[in-house]
């Protein structure tokens, strides 16, 4: 029985401590961020230090301090890159696209909680059990439509010919691990599922009600006003600048896929560009009212799903009000590129780079815990062997300390 008592408590002791380090781990404060450096340039040696970790084949990294650029940082193996080189943004594209959208609603052409069949003549939603007329442009932006696509882009080849939109919502001939379909398939607003589908009906949207291509709308609404004069949802309109190479991630030069998808995946621009769409949030601009931003930046989904708000993705708040918002784009080949700030401080970060498809999301997580003391999936991975480290250690205590009660305790008893 004396037995049974002692294993229970040792049992006690360390499930106590194996959920102390949990707590330590998903609140933060048992995770080490990227640099002890309090400065924009320690976070970039930082950074740089990471490149030796796995292949990048271009990198351009800037990162901004109370709204302005503090420090930048740009990396090619075999070119010159800098602040007006262009990337594909993949999904980042969706984040500007939403200031086109809500630009249309704050001009009174579209009401975002109007069904959005009220706003297509092209191409309507395919039939299905539920009640289409709840399919709303505000639930588009935030991926709680009901459309259970799943797209994922990947895109078209030199030599394949690019769909129509209403193709591709009928059936995405790139569509990426998934059915392709823009059809709903679950009650809208009930769930967060993320729809690069939405995103190419919200495309039609603007061309419907605007009465312009997406990409003359855009450049008129978005670009023009916020001074970005390199950015384009057109590859070929980029022709007269420079477009960084494109790497897959086993370091060989990749193909350029073209999009029918545009306002899902097909934005270029550049880091002089990015960052002003990034400062636009902070100041009065032409494009959209501080009203508006707020509350596209404000969580739209379920509780307990992903949170993500009129556009850009949440990543979280801590105790002191810092508010991180921004996307992250993911595309082939190898594509990945990552964008965030600080509502609050006015700080950012922007990570655009082709060769490793994880690099600029991990970096820009990196970044997020370092300035907030926002934990993330990606500082937990690589705090993975301090945590394990500090759960064997208190394993080894627990046990060697209780060893040592019970042998004391049994002498005793025999004096």
């Amino acid at each position: 029985m004396r037995t049974f008592k002692y294993i229970l408590l040792i049992l006690l002791a360390i499930l106590g401590w194996t959920a102390f380090v949990n707590v330590g781990t998903y609140s933060g404060f048992l995770l080490s961020p990227i640099t002890s450096g309090k400065s924009a340039s320690s976070f970039i040696e930082a950074s740089q230090s990471k490149l030796d970790d796995e292949f990048v084949g271009n990198l351009a990294l800037v990162l901004l301090e109370d709204g302005e650029v503090s420090q930048d940082f740009y990396y090619a193996i075999d070119e010159t890159i800098d602040k007006n080189t262009l990337f594909q943004m993949a999904s980042i594209s969706k984040w500007v696209t939403s200031w086109g959208v809500l630009a249309l609603a704050q001009a009174g052409k579209i009401d975002i909680d109007a069904p959005v069949e009220n706003y297509l003549t092209r191409w309507h939603l395919p039939e299905s059990e539920f009640d289409h007329r709840e399919v709303t442009i505000r639930n588009l932006l935030c991926h709680t439509s009901g459309l259970t696509d799943g797209l994922g882009y990947g895109g078209f080849s030199a030599e394949d010919s690019v769909q129509t939109i209403e193709e591709s919502l009928t059936q995405a001939a790139d569509g990426y691990w998934s059915s392709g379909k823009a059809k709903v398939g679950y009650q809208p607003n009930s769930q967060y599922r993320y729809s690069g589908g939405g995103y190419t009906l919200l495309q039609l949207v603007v061309e419907e009600v605007s009465g312009q291509s997406f990409n003359d709308y855009m450049t008129k609404a978005v670009f023009e006003p916020l001074n970005m004069n390199r950015s384009s949802f057109y590859g070929s309109d980029t022709s007269s600048l420079y477009l960084a190479k494109f790497y897959d991630s086993d370091s060989s030069i990749a193909p350029h896929y073209r999009y029918t998808a545009l306002a899902a995946a097909s934005w270029y621009t550049c880091t002089e560009d990015l960052t002003l769409f990034l400062q636009a949030h902070f100041v009065e601009n032409p494009v959209l009212d501080q009203e508006t931003i707020l509350m596209m930046s404000e969580v739209h989904t379920p509780p307990g799903q992903g949170m993500h708000g009129l556009g850009p993705m949440i990543f979280g708040k801590n105790g002191d009000g810092d508010y991180l918002i921004g996307h992250d784009g993911l595309s082939r080949a190898a594509i990945n590129n990552a964008a965030r700030i600080n509502l609050k401080t006015r700080d950012g970060i922007i990570v655009l780079e082709t060769g490793s498809p994880s690099f600029a999301s991990e970096l820009a997580n990196e970044w997020g815990f370092w300035k907030t003391n926002i934990p993330n999936s990606t500082v937990m991975s690589s705090n993975f062997n301090k945590l394990f480290g500090y759960l064997v250690l208190g394993y080894v205590i627990i046990l060697t300390v209780s060893m040592y009660i019970i042998r004391r305790k049994r002498k005793l008893e025999r004096v």
